[in-house]
């Protein structure tokens, strides 16, 4: 037979009579739970690789403007020797006259741009082509003053301008890309 006290059903063998008619309930042992103890899983390995492309069309533009100027002055230096005086001989060039002064300066300016579009410096860019082109401007103006000592030409000098301008154009107006790549590598 089963009592029920509550909503809750013990058996006949847990409870009891005792002489004078009163019912007990025989005690239940108590049970002790063991505490819960995190389980921690061993920390598996996650390695993170991260990748960066950039892309400068601007840059490539600069760094090819440069390297014309600079092979022209290359040109125009080993063409011109340098045992004499900077203003002889006069030697020709692509079609142009250069002395020993004007393929100097060429190597220079077309060595600073070629590091201005090797190392992606819009700053350095603009600066030193803003200096090309407005020097270039003024020896085209002034084509006579010049004559003597770099033996520099008009024509000569408008294509420099207009490398020049595509130069400063292409820092100002072009875009630059950068494509970042994250990879997640999990080892178990």
């Amino acid at each position: 037979m089963s009592m029920q006290s509550g909503s809750e059903y013990q058996s006949s063998s847990d409870v009891y009579q005792d002489q004078s008619g009163r019912l007990f309930v025989q005690p239940q042992p108590v049970v002790q739970a063991q505490p819960v103890v995190p389980v921690i899983a061993a920390p598996s390995a996650v390695v993170r690789k991260s990748y960066r492309a950039r892309f400068a069309p601007d840059a490539v533009v600069t760094a090819i403007g440069g390297l014309v100027i600079l092979v022209v002055g290359l040109l125009a230096l080993t063409r011109a020797g340098t045992g004499g005086p900077m203003n002889t001989p006069i030697v020709r060039v692509l079609g142009f006259t250069h002395t020993e002064t004007l393929g100097l300066i060429e190597i220079g300016i077309g060595a600073i741009l070629l590091i201005c579009g090797a190392t992606l410096s819009r700053s350095g860019t603009l600066f030193f082509a803003t200096i090309l082109g407005v020097g270039a401007f003024v020896g085209a103006i002034q084509t006579k003053s010049f004559r003597t000592t770099l033996a520099l030409e008009s024509s000569m000098s408008w294509l420099v301008v207009a490398v020049a301008v595509v130069v400063v154009l292409s820092t100002l107006l072009m875009p630059r890309f950068v494509t970042r790549t994250e990879r997640v590598a999990v080892d178990v």
